[in-house]
């Protein structure tokens, strides 16, 4: 489930056109209800009601519930998916696919990618997205490490290089494909439960953009700190819910990505997750990063102009995307240097945790 790993930001994809084929609209999804926090056991408070997949045509619509604690804030679906009916929502995505770009689109990337090494040094986006690159592993003595979602292998490949020994799951059998054919990596189509790995096993284990995904998150992330050896680390990467761009684009926000996100997570109900799983204070750090915002808040913007131009049956004037993704850029900017005056307000939140 990892998105594209490159020397730069990945820029947005335009919107898939077959999202509304027959497989998808025959595909219901059955639910069921879930109407308690998973971290606290607090009720849920309707947040957004009657969402649709508006990326890729899942069926249905969707209610997001944010627990009634102030001291939580957890958002996720209820009622959600059944355990096997979550495969449905995942028919017409495209998150491992690379996609075609028109020359336009490669050169303005390559333009933007060279003009921006100055100002992002400065502001301290260049530094970070080196460190988000090796998924905060960079400062660690290499060692064997499980990339959970590791899709097409980028990362795991970038890894190799640095002198790990790299293992990958996922359930994306396309991208594994491509995993082994690119890069020879040791991937396979496997659920972590399924793969009985021994306690110990990894020195690292990675999970970028895979627990909003999970039925049940905090099993799975025992089951990560099982198999990790002592002196290992856990790296956990996932949308913020507590972002200036979910604050500017709310059930718009890419972040959500109903219903295949069952569970919408923050930097504090990161800090719950370690809670709940006895972690110390001492063994685990938690923080928010800019690094991708500039593809979360475009994408969001793009979902905005689209469901503005359903509602207005196209009759209001269109953002050119090149503004749109200008806009996004100048909001990376400005939420990398907020950061240091609200740690809580970059689009991604990040949970490290030590074992002892």
């Amino acid at each position: 489930m990892n998105p594209p790993l490159t020397s730069q930001p990945e820029l947005p994809l335009n919107f898939h056109s077959d999202s509304n084929s027959s497989e998808s609209i025959n595909a219901v999804i059955s639910t069921t209800p879930s109407p308690h926090c998973i971290l606290c056991g607090k009720p849920g408070i309707l947040l957004f009601k009657n969402l649709e997949d508006h990326l890729y045509g899942a069926p249905g619509k969707w209610n997001l519930v944010k627990c009634e604690s102030p001291d939580c804030g957890l958002i996720w679906l209820n009622p959600a998916p059944k355990a096997d009916q979550i495969s449905k929502a995942y028919r017409q995505y495209y998150t491992h696919d690379k996609g075609s770009e028109t020359f336009f689109r490669k050169l303005f990337k390559n333009l933007y990618f060279k003009i921006s090494q100055i100002p992002e040094y400065c502001v301290g986006l260049a530094q970070a997205r080196k460190r988000m690159k090796a998924l905060y592993l960079d400062q660690q003595f290499p060692g064997n490490m499980l990339d959970i979602g590791c899709g097409d292998g980028l990362y795991m490949h970038h890894m190799q290089k640095l002198g790990w020994k790299t293992e990958g799951i996922d359930f994306d059998e396309k991208a594994l494909n491509r995993a082994r054919f690119f890069y020879g990596l040791n991937v396979r189509q496997i659920d972590l439960f399924d793969a009985s790995y021994p306690d110990g096993t990894f020195t690292a284990v990675t999970l970028r953009h895979v627990i909003e995904h999970l039925p049940d998150p905090l099993a799975t992330l025992s089951e990560c700190l099982r198999i990790l050896s002592p002196g290992g680390t856990l790296v956990v990467v996932t949308p913020n819910s507590e972002s200036l761009g979910y604050g500017l684009t709310f059930e718009d926000w890419r972040g959500l990505e109903i219903p295949r996100h069952l569970h919408i997570f923050s930097w504090t109900t990161l800090k719950l997750c370690a809670k709940r799983l006895g972690i110390p204070p001492e063994q685990y750090q938690v923080f928010t990063t800019a690094t991708g915002a500039d593809y979360i808040l475009d994408e969001s913007f793009a979902l905005q102009e689209r469901l503005t131009d359903q509602k207005q049956a196209q009759t209001g004037p269109k953002t050119i995307h090149f503004l749109r993704t200008l806009r996004a850029i100048a909001l990376q900017y400005r939420e990398q240097l907020s950061l240091r005056f609200d740690p809580s307000i970059g689009e991604e939140a990040v949970l490290i945790i030590h074992k002892k």
